[in-house]
Formats: C-alpha cells, structure tokens, sequence
C-alpha cells in the first residue's frame, strides 16, 4: 500500500483511449485483483486500500472535468512518454472530441465504482496493474446515460498514473 497518487494536473498521465477502450474489450488476459488476495487484508490495508480508491476516484472526476472544459490537449501535454508513443496529442484531441460530440454537455455524472485488474501483457494492454473508475453520465444529447471511464495504471515507481478515458 506503499502506492501514492498525485492529484495534480502534472501528474495525470495518459497513455491513450485506446488503451482505455482496450481495457473495456479485453477481459481474457485481465483478472480481477479483488480475489483471495484482497479478502486476506487486514483492517488496516483494507482502510488504506479504501483511500487510495477514493483519492483516485477524485483524480478521475477531475480528469473528466478537464475533459469536459475541451482541455483535453492540456491532459495530454502532461502523458507519459509511453503515452506520446502510442498517439499523438493531435489524434487524442481528435478521438475524444470524435466520441463526445454527439453526446452534448454533461449533466449529472454518477460514480460506479473502481475496479482493480491485473494484465499479464499477452494481450493488447501492457503488463501491470490497472484501475478503472466508472462514471454514469448523463448528456444533453443523448437518449439514454454513456459510461465514462478513466483508467490509471501503477507505475514501476509505484506511483498510480492516469493512462486512459473512453466514453461509450
């Protein structure tokens, strides 16, 4: 538990929607880290685990405000060069306004929860550990609520980074 999160724009990297949207797509190499593992906790690590969720939750609710502000540039000016590697911040831009245009303005964005996985990296997703958070949004113009999700991976100096955000 060892892991800290910085909540500031600087530290939020992404890699890219695709890796989010891969993320969505690609249950065979992932598994869930809520297993034997996770009910083996003690109180305390439980507790610190609980935090670390709620932080990162509130780094993702930034994150989609920022996306909500058209600063989605901004976000990626901040990526990882892992990130940088896989697309560039002129097809990001493109990508995210591409599947939120149709959506009109955010309303009422409801949290649904943060999920713990682990990639073995024989797939598409790079090896390690990921967290996604979930938002059920609500647009001006769509008929029914999307899915928001924003994914961060922890990275090898066990700091969580933000790597992904796709809406669908």
């Amino acid at each position: 538990m060892n892991a800290r999160i910085k909540p500031s724009l600087g530290a939020l990297l992404l890699i890219s929607t695709s890796v989010a949207c891969q993320a969505q797509q690609a249950p065979a190499p992932q598994q869930p880290i809520q297993s034997a593992a996770a009910r083996s906790l003690t109180k305390e690590q439980q507790d610190a685990l609980d935090k670390q969720d709620q932080d990162i939750a509130q780094v993702a609710l930034a994150i989609v405000r920022l996306i909500d502000q058209s600063k989605t540039g901004e976000v990626w000016d901040q990526a990882s060069p892992i990130a940088k590697q896989i697309i560039s911040r002129d097809d990001f831009t493109k990508k995210i306004t591409h599947d939120r245009a149709p959506l009109g303005t955010p309303g009422m964005r409801m949290p649904m929860g943060v999920k713990h996985y682990h990639y073995d990296g024989s797939g598409n997703m790079p090896a390690g550990a990921y967290i996604n958070i979930l938002f059920d949004t609500q647009f001006s113009q769509a008929n029914r609520s999307a899915r928001e999700m924003v994914t961060f991976i922890l990275d090898s100096d066990k700091v969580w980074r933000f790597v992904g955000y796709s809406v669908r």
